[in-house]
Protein backbone atom coordinates (compact mmCIF):
# COMPACT_ATOMS: atom_id res chain seq x y z
CA UNK A 1 0.00 0.00 0.00
CA UNK A 2 2.43 2.56 0.78
CA UNK A 3 4.76 1.54 -2.30
CA UNK A 4 1.44 2.42 -4.31
CA UNK A 5 1.47 5.92 -2.79
CA UNK A 6 5.08 6.15 -2.71
CA UNK A 7 5.25 5.62 -6.94
CA UNK A 8 2.13 8.00 -6.92
CA UNK A 9 3.68 10.85 -5.17
CA UNK A 10 7.03 10.35 -7.41
CA UNK A 11 5.04 10.21 -10.34
CA UNK A 12 2.84 13.23 -9.33
CA UNK A 13 6.10 15.17 -9.23
CA UNK A 14 7.24 14.52 -12.64
CA UNK A 15 3.51 16.16 -13.73
CA UNK A 16 4.09 18.75 -11.42
CA UNK A 17 7.35 19.92 -13.21
CA UNK A 18 5.31 19.78 -16.20
CA UNK A 19 3.03 21.76 -14.89
CA UNK A 20 5.00 24.11 -13.87
CA UNK A 21 6.89 24.61 -17.01
CA UNK A 22 3.48 25.04 -19.61
CA UNK A 23 2.91 28.21 -17.07
CA UNK A 24 6.51 29.98 -16.49
CA UNK A 25 6.26 29.20 -12.58
CA UNK A 26 9.50 28.90 -10.81
CA UNK A 27 10.29 27.22 -7.89
CA UNK A 28 11.65 29.50 -5.05
CA UNK A 29 12.75 28.45 -1.22
CA UNK A 30 9.92 27.38 0.29
CA UNK A 31 8.43 29.22 2.95
CA UNK A 32 5.77 26.89 4.75
CA UNK A 33 5.03 23.27 4.52
CA UNK A 34 1.62 21.67 5.48
CA UNK A 35 1.26 17.80 5.66
CA UNK A 36 -2.52 16.78 5.84
CA UNK A 37 -5.14 14.79 4.14
CA UNK A 38 -5.88 12.42 6.86
CA UNK A 39 -3.50 11.26 9.26
CA UNK A 40 0.08 11.82 7.82
CA UNK A 41 1.62 10.65 10.97
CA UNK A 42 0.80 7.01 9.77
CA UNK A 43 3.43 7.82 7.35
CA UNK A 44 5.94 7.30 10.19
CA UNK A 45 9.68 7.87 9.80
CA UNK A 46 9.79 6.02 6.37
CA UNK A 47 7.94 9.12 5.20
CA UNK A 48 10.61 11.28 6.04
CA UNK A 49 12.86 9.98 4.01
CA UNK A 50 10.69 9.66 1.16
CA UNK A 51 9.38 13.31 1.53
CA UNK A 52 13.17 14.56 1.76
CA UNK A 53 13.85 12.80 -1.98
CA UNK A 54 10.85 14.71 -3.07
CA UNK A 55 11.47 18.12 -1.74
CA UNK A 56 12.41 20.55 -4.80
CA UNK A 57 13.22 23.07 -3.06
CA UNK A 58 15.37 23.66 0.53
CA UNK A 59 13.00 25.19 3.30
CA UNK A 60 13.72 28.60 4.30
CA UNK A 61 15.86 29.09 7.46
CA UNK A 62 12.17 30.64 8.79
CA UNK A 63 10.05 28.38 6.88
CA UNK A 64 6.87 27.36 8.91
CA UNK A 65 6.68 23.23 8.65
CA UNK A 66 3.15 21.89 9.54
CA UNK A 67 2.06 17.97 10.24
CA UNK A 68 -1.12 16.79 10.80
CA UNK A 69 -1.02 14.07 14.07
CA UNK A 70 -3.78 12.19 15.39
CA UNK A 71 -2.70 11.61 19.68
CA UNK A 72 -2.88 7.84 19.31
CA UNK A 73 -0.38 7.57 15.94
CA UNK A 74 2.73 9.36 17.20
CA UNK A 75 6.12 7.82 18.40
CA UNK A 76 9.20 9.48 19.40
CA UNK A 77 10.72 8.34 16.23
CA UNK A 78 8.40 9.81 14.33
CA UNK A 79 8.82 13.48 15.28
CA UNK A 80 12.35 12.91 15.73
CA UNK A 81 12.55 12.46 12.24
CA UNK A 82 10.30 14.90 10.73
CA UNK A 83 12.33 17.43 12.89
CA UNK A 84 15.49 16.83 10.89
CA UNK A 85 13.28 18.16 8.05
CA UNK A 86 12.77 20.90 9.78
CA UNK A 87 9.15 20.27 10.70
CA UNK A 88 8.20 22.98 13.92
CA UNK A 89 4.75 22.79 13.51
CA UNK A 90 1.90 20.68 15.07
CA UNK A 91 -1.74 20.23 14.39
CA UNK A 92 -3.06 17.67 16.58
CA UNK A 93 -6.90 15.99 15.66
CA UNK A 94 -8.03 16.22 19.15
CA UNK A 95 -11.80 16.60 18.14
CA UNK A 96 -13.32 16.48 21.41
CA UNK A 97 -11.76 15.96 25.18
CA UNK A 98 -15.27 13.59 26.55
CA UNK A 99 -14.77 10.02 25.74
CA UNK A 100 -18.46 9.68 25.12
CA UNK A 101 -18.15 12.23 22.15
CA UNK A 102 -15.18 10.77 20.81
CA UNK A 103 -17.08 7.22 20.99
CA UNK A 104 -19.68 8.76 18.98
CA UNK A 105 -17.69 10.32 16.52
CA UNK A 106 -15.78 6.59 16.27
CA UNK A 107 -12.45 8.64 16.60
CA UNK A 108 -9.59 5.88 17.73
CA UNK A 109 -8.05 7.93 20.17
CA UNK A 110 -8.74 7.91 23.51
CA UNK A 111 -8.84 11.34 26.06
CA UNK A 112 -5.61 9.68 27.32
CA UNK A 113 -3.60 9.67 24.02
CA UNK A 114 -4.49 12.99 23.68
CA UNK A 115 -3.50 14.16 27.37
CA UNK A 116 -0.31 11.97 26.81
CA UNK A 117 0.50 13.94 23.28
CA UNK A 118 -0.25 17.48 24.35
CA UNK A 119 1.45 16.99 27.69
CA UNK A 120 4.91 16.36 25.78
CA UNK A 121 4.02 18.79 23.47
CA UNK A 122 3.62 21.41 26.31
CA UNK A 123 6.77 20.12 28.12
CA UNK A 124 8.87 20.35 24.84
CA UNK A 125 7.56 23.82 24.25
CA UNK A 126 5.81 23.15 20.98
CA UNK A 127 4.08 25.61 18.46
CA UNK A 128 1.49 23.45 18.39
CA UNK A 129 -2.64 23.70 16.79
CA UNK A 130 -5.49 21.78 18.00
CA UNK A 131 -9.01 20.96 16.32
CA UNK A 132 -11.86 20.99 18.05
CA UNK A 133 -15.34 19.80 16.98
CA UNK A 134 -18.48 21.67 17.20
CA UNK A 135 -22.48 19.75 15.93
CA UNK A 136 -21.80 16.62 17.66
CA UNK A 137 -24.65 14.10 17.77
CA UNK A 138 -26.32 13.77 20.94
CA UNK A 139 -24.60 17.19 22.23
CA UNK A 140 -28.06 18.69 23.23
CA UNK A 141 -29.23 15.06 24.85
CA UNK A 142 -25.93 14.42 26.89
CA UNK A 143 -25.14 17.82 27.37
CA UNK A 144 -21.85 18.34 26.23
CA UNK A 145 -19.73 20.15 28.01
CA UNK A 146 -18.07 22.69 26.18
CA UNK A 147 -15.91 25.21 28.78
CA UNK A 148 -14.47 22.58 30.51
CA UNK A 149 -12.86 20.50 27.45
CA UNK A 150 -11.87 23.90 26.25
CA UNK A 151 -10.10 24.92 29.84
CA UNK A 152 -8.45 21.42 30.38
CA UNK A 153 -6.80 21.93 26.40
CA UNK A 154 -5.61 25.43 27.41
CA UNK A 155 -3.73 24.15 30.34
CA UNK A 156 -1.81 22.47 27.98
CA UNK A 157 -0.75 25.78 26.09
CA UNK A 158 -1.45 25.54 22.35
CA UNK A 159 -0.68 28.56 19.84
CA UNK A 160 -3.78 28.07 17.84
CA UNK A 161 -6.89 26.60 17.48
CA UNK A 162 -8.96 25.71 14.81
CA UNK A 163 -12.98 25.39 15.32
CA UNK A 164 -15.09 23.14 13.21
CA UNK A 165 -18.26 22.25 12.61
CA UNK A 166 -19.68 18.52 11.75
CA UNK A 167 -20.28 18.17 8.29
CA UNK A 168 -22.16 14.81 7.67
CA UNK A 169 -23.93 13.18 4.78
CA UNK A 170 -27.36 11.76 4.50
CA UNK A 171 -26.13 8.25 5.14
CA UNK A 172 -24.40 9.01 8.38
CA UNK A 173 -25.85 6.92 11.33
CA UNK A 174 -26.31 9.38 13.73
CA UNK A 175 -27.67 12.06 11.81
CA UNK A 176 -30.84 12.70 13.18
CA UNK A 177 -29.23 13.47 16.73
CA UNK A 178 -27.04 16.19 15.11
CA UNK A 179 -27.85 19.70 16.71
CA UNK A 180 -29.82 22.28 14.98
CA UNK A 181 -28.72 25.25 13.29
CA UNK A 182 -29.68 27.31 16.52
CA UNK A 183 -27.74 25.06 19.03
CA UNK A 184 -24.47 25.12 16.64
CA UNK A 185 -24.49 29.01 16.73
CA UNK A 186 -24.62 29.03 20.11
CA UNK A 187 -21.75 26.92 20.05
CA UNK A 188 -19.68 28.39 17.41
CA UNK A 189 -20.30 32.16 19.35
CA UNK A 190 -19.87 31.15 22.86
CA UNK A 191 -16.38 29.26 21.56
CA UNK A 192 -15.20 32.37 20.37
CA UNK A 193 -16.23 34.51 23.15
CA UNK A 194 -14.80 31.91 25.14
CA UNK A 195 -11.30 32.11 23.06
CA UNK A 196 -10.96 35.55 22.47
CA UNK A 197 -11.28 36.53 26.78
CA UNK A 198 -8.46 34.11 26.86
CA UNK A 199 -6.15 36.17 24.42
CA UNK A 200 -6.60 34.59 21.09
CA UNK A 201 -7.66 36.24 18.09
CA UNK A 202 -10.40 35.39 15.67
CA UNK A 203 -8.60 35.63 12.75
CA UNK A 204 -10.44 33.59 10.42
CA UNK A 205 -13.98 32.08 10.31
CA UNK A 206 -12.85 28.42 11.86
CA UNK A 207 -9.58 29.83 13.24
CA UNK A 208 -8.14 31.55 17.03
CA UNK A 209 -4.30 32.33 17.09
CA UNK A 210 -2.91 33.58 20.41
CA UNK A 211 -0.43 37.09 18.56
CA UNK A 212 2.21 35.91 16.01
CA UNK A 213 1.03 32.23 15.60
CA UNK A 214 -1.56 32.56 13.03
CA UNK A 215 -0.97 29.56 10.37
CA UNK A 216 1.36 31.07 7.45
CA UNK A 217 0.71 28.26 5.17
CA UNK A 218 -3.34 28.95 5.26
CA UNK A 219 -2.48 33.13 5.13
CA UNK A 220 -0.61 32.50 1.50
CA UNK A 221 -4.26 30.66 0.24
CA UNK A 222 -6.01 33.49 1.67
CA UNK A 223 -4.47 35.79 0.37
CA UNK A 224 -4.49 34.40 -3.08
CA UNK A 225 -0.30 33.62 -3.31
CA UNK A 226 0.65 30.96 -5.17
CA UNK A 227 0.68 27.35 -3.17
CA UNK A 228 1.87 24.13 -4.50
CA UNK A 229 0.61 20.77 -3.35
CA UNK A 230 1.08 16.68 -4.30
CA UNK A 231 -0.97 13.70 -3.39
CA UNK A 232 -4.03 12.61 -3.87
CA UNK A 233 -7.52 15.29 -3.82
CA UNK A 234 -4.10 18.27 -3.06
CA UNK A 235 -5.01 20.97 -4.26
CA UNK A 236 -2.67 23.77 -5.81
CA UNK A 237 -2.77 27.07 -7.00
CA UNK A 238 -0.41 29.48 -9.20
CA UNK A 239 -1.40 33.59 -9.34
CA UNK A 240 -0.18 34.46 -12.87
CA UNK A 241 -0.39 38.08 -12.43
CA UNK A 242 -2.54 39.74 -15.27
CA UNK A 243 -3.71 36.37 -16.67
CA UNK A 244 -5.51 35.40 -13.64
CA UNK A 245 -4.61 32.06 -12.15
CA UNK A 246 -4.64 28.63 -12.14
CA UNK A 247 -6.31 26.15 -9.44
CA UNK A 248 -5.35 22.31 -10.19
CA UNK A 249 -6.49 19.66 -8.01
CA UNK A 250 -4.98 15.96 -8.31
CA UNK A 251 -6.69 12.97 -8.95
CA UNK A 252 -6.92 9.71 -6.49
CA UNK A 253 -6.40 7.02 -8.80
CA UNK A 254 -3.73 9.03 -11.00
CA UNK A 255 -0.69 11.39 -10.90
CA UNK A 256 -3.00 13.67 -12.66
CA UNK A 257 -4.59 16.72 -12.38
CA UNK A 258 -8.26 18.79 -12.57
CA UNK A 259 -7.07 22.52 -14.04
CA UNK A 260 -9.53 25.25 -13.74
CA UNK A 261 -8.36 28.87 -14.86
CA UNK A 262 -9.53 31.66 -12.81
CA UNK A 263 -10.39 35.21 -15.23
CA UNK A 264 -10.05 38.90 -13.53
CA UNK A 265 -14.08 38.56 -12.27
CA UNK A 266 -13.69 35.38 -11.05
CA UNK A 267 -10.58 36.20 -9.16
CA UNK A 268 -12.30 39.33 -7.76
CA UNK A 269 -14.88 37.54 -6.33
CA UNK A 270 -12.81 35.08 -4.58
CA UNK A 271 -10.82 37.64 -3.65
CA UNK A 272 -13.81 39.44 -1.67
CA UNK A 273 -15.29 35.91 -0.41
CA UNK A 274 -11.78 34.88 1.10
CA UNK A 275 -10.88 38.20 2.67
CA UNK A 276 -14.04 38.37 4.26
CA UNK A 277 -13.27 34.96 5.44
CA UNK A 278 -10.78 36.72 8.04
CA UNK A 279 -10.43 39.13 10.82
CA UNK A 280 -8.44 41.72 7.61
CA UNK A 281 -11.66 41.97 5.79
CA UNK A 282 -12.11 43.89 2.66
CA UNK A 283 -12.25 47.37 1.07
CA UNK A 284 -15.08 49.49 1.59
CA UNK A 285 -16.78 50.59 -1.47
CA UNK A 286 -19.25 53.38 -1.42
CA UNK A 287 -21.92 51.60 -3.24
CA UNK A 288 -21.86 49.39 -0.42
CA UNK A 289 -22.66 52.03 2.53
CA UNK A 290 -26.03 51.13 2.85
CA UNK A 291 -25.20 47.25 2.91
CA UNK A 292 -22.84 47.41 5.42
CA UNK A 293 -25.22 50.17 7.75
CA UNK A 294 -27.24 46.87 7.36
CA UNK A 295 -24.38 44.66 8.26
CA UNK A 296 -23.90 46.63 11.15
CA UNK A 297 -27.26 46.80 12.78
CA UNK A 298 -27.32 43.19 12.67
CA UNK A 299 -23.92 42.18 14.45
CA UNK A 300 -22.63 41.24 11.22
CA UNK A 301 -19.60 43.69 10.76
CA UNK A 302 -17.91 46.50 11.50
CA UNK A 303 -15.82 48.61 9.67
CA UNK A 304 -12.58 50.19 10.62
CA UNK A 305 -9.78 52.42 8.51
CA UNK A 306 -11.51 52.22 5.71
CA UNK A 307 -11.96 48.29 5.66
CA UNK A 308 -14.99 45.69 6.04
CA UNK A 309 -14.72 43.22 8.99
CA UNK A 310 -16.91 40.35 9.82
CA UNK A 311 -17.85 39.66 13.55
CA UNK A 312 -17.91 36.35 14.77
CA UNK A 313 -21.75 36.19 13.78
CA UNK A 314 -20.63 37.44 10.55
CA UNK A 315 -18.52 34.74 9.96
CA UNK A 316 -21.66 32.13 10.56
CA UNK A 317 -22.90 34.63 8.07
CA UNK A 318 -20.51 34.41 5.69
CA UNK A 319 -22.29 32.59 2.47
CA UNK A 320 -25.73 34.78 3.16
CA UNK A 321 -23.40 38.17 3.06
CA UNK A 322 -21.81 36.84 -0.07
CA UNK A 323 -25.02 36.62 -1.75
CA UNK A 324 -26.06 40.22 -0.66
CA UNK A 325 -22.28 41.45 -2.18
CA UNK A 326 -23.49 39.04 -5.41
CA UNK A 327 -27.05 40.91 -5.75
CA UNK A 328 -25.35 44.37 -5.32
CA UNK A 329 -22.52 43.41 -7.99
CA UNK A 330 -25.40 42.79 -10.37
CA UNK A 331 -27.08 46.10 -9.55
CA UNK A 332 -24.35 47.63 -10.31
CA UNK A 333 -23.74 45.94 -13.43
CA UNK A 334 -27.18 46.36 -14.94
CA UNK A 335 -27.46 50.19 -13.68
CA UNK A 336 -24.28 50.79 -15.28
CA UNK A 337 -25.36 48.87 -18.73
CA UNK A 338 -28.55 51.23 -19.36
CA UNK A 339 -26.94 54.14 -19.42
Amino acid sequence: MLEDYHRFLISSVVRHEALLNEHGVQWTELESVYLGGGTPSLWGSQGAEVFEKILPKKLRSDAEFTMEVDPGTWTDELLEAWQRLGLNRISVGTQSLDAKFLKILDRQHSVHDTLTFLGKLKKEKWNYSLDFLLGVPYSREQTRNIQKELETLLDYQPKHISLYILNARSKYPHIQYIPDDDFIREEYLFVSDFLKSQGFHHYEVSNFALPGFESRHNWKYWRGQSVAALGPTGTGYFSLGAEGALRYKWKVLEPQVEIERLGKEELELEYQYLNLRTSQGIPMRSEWHDLLIDWKNKNYALSENGRIQLTSLGFLMLDSLMDDIFRMEKLKSRTFSNR
